[in-house]
């Protein structure tokens, strides 16, 4: 008998079918991916077996038992441990706190006067951290780690209820290729080891064809296809929802999406239609000059400096850890640790607040989205919206309105009204995009805008950054993946343990191997 029998499961949000009557086993050991594009179902799923919706047709079984109507607390208790697809952890704990929060959950302890809970299982807590590799990083607050380091706090986590069935949800996002299949080899290994079943969702395909034992595929709402990856490898529906134009399933078993010709010519063009006058591109829009910040005690940036001009894409590179997130914070005043010039608009912002910043004109769109949830799409860009804007010497800025919005994310106009909460993880990154442009920005902070959303998507990305440059809207771009960030970029810098290591075209980048290989791992 299946470990979990899930029968006919349905569920809608206010008219649209989320799930549509989907049906799936796992066996006890077994490692089972739920693929399919943003929007199809793949977090609703997840979010009924554990509890967090509940459904509204179907059922789900868990080792004979019904899951259907149970707390998401009653199913943990069970023995299903879940990770999110945004990481959910305490990011004013330590890491080492985080993971005896959920022993003293597991133990029933929670609310133990008799007890330090700093003292409570630390030598079962350091063991779970050293599975999955963040056991030096013990004592760190979770705000301060690099975003993959905190999802594999988040495995630790899962892993100290003893699940039976666990559930990750996008568990390698953020995660460079060699990092991703690291942290699966260790699921795998527990898998096989503990018999554990896993169900996954995930948009890596070199993930997903090197570690699942079979994939169900949704879309929709709907499962279109489900079997053993030379199963569905050529499955015309699955290329067709999934990957996009011009994409195949072979292409997509790459370590990063691999994206047509006509992008790149697209790109080519774009950029020759934004050249702007060579005095104009002279004065630097951000110019950034020893910048420096920490996070506590810990030094993450050192003496950072770089420019982006006007009308510019500029990629900022590196490995996770490399301090690409915390320079865009730390440019935003979201750090309080911090020191050196940063000059935007001819005007210092190096002490201002970060409301102030967002007001002067500097866009920012975190990794991990920070959407209010309880918000429908329109009320989310109204949140950010801003009075129009004018360049020093007069001439009108981008301005943007909802119904441009809507053009260029068609996804969100089909959707004005939903709650922010009820979006894939792909719409809501759009939703941050443009809930930033509705300030007007003259530049966008954007960051790792491809990360752990479907290869159709990371299209739509591509072609949305190329609109923005030809509108003269500038963008620096925190990101790992060279293959997207040179559709669109048109300088690079790359960081490697808070300092630049290499600044260049991207085309210099893409011939210095010494460069990619030592810093980018490409």
């Amino acid at each position: 008998m299946s470990l979990l029998v899930v029968k006919d499961l349905g569920k809608s949000f206010g008219g649209v079918k989320a799930v549509d009557g989907i049906s799936f086993e796992i066996d006890a050991g077994e490692l089972l991916a739920l693929i399919g594009p943003n929007g199809a179902g793949k977090s609703t799923t997840f979010n009924m077996v554990n509890g967090q919706l509940q459904a509204e047709r179907g059922s789900i079984q868990f080792d004979g038992q019904e899951l259907v109507g149970l707390a998401p607390r009653q199913i943990w208790r069970l023995g299903v441990g879940r990770t999110f697809q945004i990481a959910e952890t305490f990011s004013s704990l330590t890491v080492l706190e985080n993971v005896q929060m959920a022993l003293l959950s597991h133990a029933g302890q929670v609310f133990s006067f008799f007890k330090p809970a700093r003292a409570h299982e630390r030598q079962r807590a350091l063991e779970l951290l050293d599975q999955v590799g963040m056991a030096s990083q013990a004592e760190r607050p979770c705000s301060a780690l690099a975003y993959s380091d905190v999802k594999r706090v988040e495995l630790a986590i899962a892993l100290a209820n003893c699940p039976r069935l666990l559930l990750m949800d996008e568990p390698t996002a953020g995660m460079a290729p060699k990092e991703r299949h690291a942290l699966m080899t260790l699921t795998k290994k527990l898998v096989v080891e503990q018999k554990i079943a896993v169900l996954f969702t995930e948009h890596s395909m070199d993930v997903v064809f090197a570690h699942a034992d079979r994939l169900i595929v949704l879309a929709r709402g709907r499962l279109i296809a489900q079997g053993e990856a030379q199963d569905i490898r050529r499955h015309p529906k699955v290329q067709e929802v999934y990957f996009g134009a011009g994409t195949t399933f072979e292409q997509a078993v790459g370590a990063a999406p691999v994206l047509n010709n006509t992008l790149a010519a697209q790109g080519s063009a774009v950029s020759a239609q934004t050249a702007l006058e060579p005095e104009v591109m002279a004065s630097p829009l951000l110019s950034v000059a020893r910048l420096n910040a920490w996070y506590g005690a810990a030094h993450i940036l050192f003496d950072v400096s770089f420019q982006v001009r006007r009308g510019e894409v500029v990629a900022l590179m590196g490995r996770n850890g490399a301090g690409k997130s915390t320079t865009m914070k730390a440019l935003m005043g979201l750090l309080e640790a911090r020191s050196g010039t940063v000059q935007f608009m001819e005007r210092d912002i190096s002490k201002e607040a970060a409301h102030r910043i967002a007001a002067s004109g500097l866009g920012y769109v975190p990794e991990d989205r920070r959407i209010f949830t309880d918000l429908t799409v329109l009320e989310n860009l109204e949140v950010g919206r801003q009075p129009s804007r004018h360049w020093p010497d007069g001439s009108p800025a981008p301005a943007w309105t909802i119904e441009q919005l809507f053009t260029l994310f068609p996804n969100l106009g089909e959707m004005p009204r939903r709650p922010g909460g009820q979006m894939s993880g792909g719409e809501q990154q759009m939703l941050t995009v443009a809930r930033s442009l509705m300030g007007n920005p003259y530049l966008v902070l954007l960051d790792e805008p491809s990360e752990g959303v479907a290869p159709v998507i990371v299209e739509q990305m591509v072609q949305m950054i190329l609109a923005l440059k030809k509108q003269g809207v500038s963008i620096l771009l925190s990101e790992q993946n060279l293959h997207f960030a040179r559709l669109v970029c048109d300088r690079a810098y790359v960081l490697e343990k808070g300092q630049i290591r290499f600044s260049g075209s991207m085309a210099e980048l893409e011939a210095n191997e010494h460069v990619r290989q030592t810093y980018l791992s490409v």
